[in-house]
């Protein structure tokens, strides 16, 4: 439970400063961030691992042919997919365009890797 609150705390945190230093990334409020973290949370809980099942197969050829590096993406692109959703689903978020799209997944996969780093 805890690392559920802490990942929570986490995300809320990484969309309130994306939304400070990226142009393209709108929230309202601190409740707003809060709201993003949570259905981006419930989306990658309930098809997170579909996403990422699907991807890790198209990249199969790729991983192939770069010893397994191309598989290192699957989280980002997850991300990707993820976050869009979650924009279209919450009018408290907006990602104005592909570059804001595409920094915050990475920013948000960054954060990820670091947290399970220091939980594990």
């Amino acid at each position: 439970m805890l690392h559920l609150l802490l990942h929570f705390a986490v995300l809320t945190g990484m969309v309130l400063l994306l939304a400070k230093v990226l142009p393209g990334v709108r929230i309202n409020s601190t409740r707003g961030a809060a709201m993003v973290a949570l259905v981006f949370g419930v989306l990658n809980l309930l098809v997170g691992w579909l996403v990422k099942a699907a991807l890790a197969t198209l990249l199969i050829i790729p991983a192939f042919l770069t010893a397994g590096l191309a598989w290192a993406l699957v989280p980002f692109l997850a991300n990707v997919a993820l976050l869009w959703v979650t924009d279209k689903l919450l009018d408290a978020f907006e990602l104005r365009d592909t570059r804001a799209l595409l920094i915050s997944a990475g920013a948000i996969t960054l954060a990820n890797v670091v947290l399970h780093a220091v939980l594990h």
